[in-house]
């Protein structure tokens, strides 16, 4: 038979499997550890990237910041000064990272039980025990 109470719930489920398709369905198909550690890789790569960008216009800028000393000595100085920069920037960045995709996956998992819950409840409107149907 159907009721107000069916319908309602399987198109709140609808609704929640539309809006949150792209955020809690798919983060979902990981562990945790998974899609924590390929985010970070990501986040890596990215910022990498970042750097030598970020590094290739500043010595477009100012060539004379990093063409003034051409000793072996002045670049090995100079080389230590922008791996430095970019291992504390990077430790910053990873952290960052890591708390944000950490949270976005705990989020994920709350939502998946919140959906979770909500079929328990409409399978349990239809009488269906999880294991056999009755027909």
């Amino acid at each position: 038979m159907i009721s107000k109470d069916k319908i309602r719930l399987m198109t709140d489920l609808a609704i929640y499997e539309k809006r949150h398709e792209e955020d809690v369905f798919k983060i979902n198909k990981y562990y945790k550890a998974d899609y924590i550690f390929w985010n970070l890789l990501l986040a890596f790569l990215r910022f990498t990237v970042f750097a030598v960008i970020v590094l290739a216009i500043n010595m477009v800028i100012r060539p004379d910041v990093y063409f003034y000393n051409i000793n072996l000595n002045g670049i090995a100085a100079m080389l230590r000064q922008v791996l430095a920069y970019y291992l504390i920037g990077l430790i910053i960045y990873l952290v960052i990272s890591y708390n944000v995709y950490l949270s976005r996956y705990k989020k994920a998992r709350k939502g998946m039980l919140f959906y979770a819950t909500k079929l328990k409840r409409l399978a349990r409107r239809y009488n269906y025990s999880g294991r056999e149907i009755k027909r």
